[in-house]
């Protein structure tokens, strides 16, 4: 009996998931460490040395994604990627100050940022059909890797250190090329992009601002305090680094969530989503607040808020992009909040210097809060029929829905 070409390539790309998920989850948990001893310390130094390198990957991932899509070609930009990521990590290894990790960085994202748009890309153009199905699996082969690679993290971040984890990383992402490599190329248009392609801003729908604008405000609390949680874990609340890597894994696996999430957004509005997100939100940052040890911190870290929020957005952003040009439209989207993410994090980064991280706490479970409140007035035009006249934030806090949420 023939075989079917389509599942080789399916079993390499579910390969390719889960390799790439366990190395990059070996060196994520304790990359925000790493950059802050180098920092001597200075959480400042340390957000700019982490945000600005970002900065630079969103934007040239929008001009790479335009690339890709005027040439055709898919494959090259994902081995360029793959391959930019794994010099800048044998290099990273190397760094024995700030400067030296910025300029690696801040290099290796210009190309590096090449793979990801290219690789939506490539998974929407082999699997034309039954793209449910691959994608559940898809995603579940990532979440394992994720959470063998991020258990696995604290034991070799303490048995090799960072840097020579640093390398195995590199060795690992070996595999990962070596499976792209073996996937043909689809057929490409030769054609030569101009600069005014390459630089096009797509049309964007007018109701998007506000619920971007809400998305602004639900995001702003991680950004404020997602560049501490590692090093107060590890160096305030005396969390080891074993601990760390198990409470990381621990969250990996929380993102199963999405599917029973996924579920109450076909059923909700994304005001009601995105309130329940915030409310979450508020719980989760005083519970980092309050939090006397690290065991405590750890409960309230694995609470999955962020799938809620993200199954909700992304639900809301597909139906917009069906009024626009869809894959620019998303890339136009990444850069504005990297680089919104990447502000508030410097400046966030000065604060916990001129105070402490803890005060970062206090300040995202507010701003959660009131983000809480306000997008049910930003997002009145994206509650259609459903619970229209309905007061969102007093509907959730009557029903059942929160309590899962409390509980856990």
């Amino acid at each position: 009996m023939q075989k079917n070409p389509g599942d080789a390539i399916k079993k390499k790309l579910l390969a390719y998931n889960f390799t790439s998920s366990l190395s990059g989850n070996l060196v994520s948990p304790f990359l925000s460490l790493f950059i802050y001893e180098l920092a001597g310390g200075s959480f400042l130094a340390t957000s700019i040395g982490s945000q600005l390198p970002a900065a630079i990957s969103a934007v040239m991932s929008f001009i790479w994604a335009r690339l890709s899509d005027s040439t055709g070609k898919r494959k090259s930009f994902i081995l360029m990627a793959s391959l930019t990521g794994i010099v800048s990590s044998v290099a990273l290894s190397f760094a024995t100050n700030l400067q030296q990790v910025v300029i690696i960085q801040s290099l290796g994202a210009i190309t590096g940022s090449a793979g990801g748009s290219a690789f939506s890309a490539l998974l929407a153009e082999k699997f034309r059909n039954g793209r449910g199905e691959f994608l559940g699996k898809y995603n579940a082969t990532g979440v394992a890797g994720g959470f063998i690679g991020g258990l696995a993290s604290g034991e070799l971040y303490t048995l090799l250190g960072y840097r020579n984890l640093l390398r195995l990383y590199a060795a690992l992402n070996i595999i990962p090329v070596a499976l792209i490599l073996s996937i043909d190329e689809e057929k490409t248009t030769n054609a030569k992009p101009h600069a005014r392609v390459i630089l096009h801003i797509p049309r964007v729908p007018r109701r998007f601002w506000r619920l971007y604008a809400s998305r602004l405000l639900l995001t702003l609390p991680g950004a404020i305090s997602g560049g501490v949680l590692g090093i107060y874990f590890l160096r305030y609340l005396g969390g080891s680094p074993e601990a760390w890597s198990t409470t990381v894994a621990i969250t990996v696996l929380a993102g199963l969530s999405t599917i029973p999430y996924g579920k109450l957004a076909d059923k909700l509005s994304t005001s009601e989503m995105f309130t329940m997100a915030g409310l979450g939100w508020t719980i989760l940052y005083a519970g980092y607040y309050l939090a006397p040890n690290p065991l405590v911190f750890a409960f309230f870290f694995i609470i999955p808020v962020w799938p809620l929020f993200w199954i909700a957005y992304t639900k809301a952003l597909m139906d917009i992009s069906d009024e626009t040009e869809r894959a620019t439209f998303y890339a136009f989207e990444g850069v504005l909040s990297t680089i919104y993410g990447s502000v508030i994090g410097i400046l966030a980064g000065y604060l916990a210097d001129a105070t402490s991280p803890r005060t970062l706490f206090l300040l995202s479970s507010l701003s959660a809060l009131s983000a809480a409140i306000l997008v049910q007035k930003l997002l009145l035009p994206f509650s259609g029929q459903k619970r229209a006249k309905t007061n969102p934030l007093q509907w959730l806090m009557d029903s059942s829905i929160l309590q899962p949420i409390l509980k856990r």
